[in-house]
């Protein structure tokens, strides 16, 4: 049994800063109007959601796509340590429950994308949770993840990563992050019932902040990085789901700049066009 406190039934509404989101269900053990992870409204969508507020971060997930809808997270100084990455890759215990009792659906499973061409792309990256083994671990649910080329994962969506780090290590902020998937072109289905859409693009806002700031209000006047990011092969190539390699491996960290991620730089304006997610006042 879930307890009240973890999951909200059908049709809940959520309070974050000034708006109110229509979603299905909350899970999760932290009140979404006490997560820290969002600092703007809460964005909405035209999708299916269900929120899971966790302390590491707040996800919109969209259980028709079986994917995220968007991922938020909050990234300090303390939050880098030295904890080495789990790579213990889970099916969402909490969503599962969910989903099982409400319409016998299941979350995703990390064997779903086996015999695919993709990655197990984290949204918010293993590396943003470093403090400590349970929030290192907490990055590794399948909840958090979406179908990712290995070039996109490992070079150019990981140099994003790294900077946003040194961000923070380097130059003395704190940021807040949102990312999702973009499925403004038809790339196909994976797993074993083909039912886990590839998104075409990965879509990141990164806001900035000075580290000694008291309050953490983002609005039209906050600095930020936006990406629209495709989910190609290293050779421009869309993938073709049923690939087993998509093209690549391990080797595809070699030979590109770390600033490579800088041709993707857009708008907030586009990544609302583009990705059909409102991000309020903004």
């Amino acid at each position: 049994m879930i307890s009240r406190n973890v999951l909200s039934m059908v049709l809940v509404l959520a309070y974050v800063g000034s708006a109110w989101a229509k979603v299905e269900a909350t899970i999760g053990p932290v009140p979404v109007d006490r997560n820290e992870n969002l600092s703007i409204t809460m964005p909405t969508t035209k999708n299916s959601e269900i929120l899971i507020s966790r302390d590491q971060y707040l996800i919109d997930y969209n259980k028709t796509r079986r994917a995220p809808n968007w991922v938020a997270w909050k990234l300090e100084a303390d939050q880098i340590g030295k904890v080495t990455r789990s790579n213990k890759f889970q099916q969402d215990a909490d969503l599962e429950k969910y989903l099982v009792q409400n319409g016998n659906q299941h979350a995703v499973a990390p064997t779903d994308y086996k015999n695919s061409c993709f990655d197990r792309g984290h949204q918010i990256p293993s590396g943003d949770r470093t403090d400590t083994e349970a929030d290192n671990q907490m990055t590794f649910q399948m909840s958090n993840m979406i179908p990712q080329t290995p070039y996109l994962n490992r070079v150019v969506w990981e140099h994003l990563e790294n900077y946003t780090r040194e961000l923070v290590e380097k130059e003395g902020k704190k940021v807040f992050v949102i990312a999702g998937p973009v499925y403004d072109e038809d790339f196909g289905m994976i797993g074993p019932n083909h039912d886990i859409p590839v998104p075409s693009k990965d879509f990141k806002i990164i806001f900035m902040l000075d580290a000694n700031q008291t309050s953490d209000k983002i609005d039209a006047k906050t600095p930020y990085i936006a990406v629209l990011m495709p989910n190609i092969l290293k050779n421009g190539q869309n993938p073709v789901p049923d690939t087993p390699n998509c093209g690549g491996g391990k080797d595809e960290s070699s030979s590109t700049s770390k600033d490579d991620w800088k041709q993707y730089a857009t708008t907030i304006a586009d990544v609302e066009k583009i990705s059909g997610i409102t991000f309020h006042g903004l």
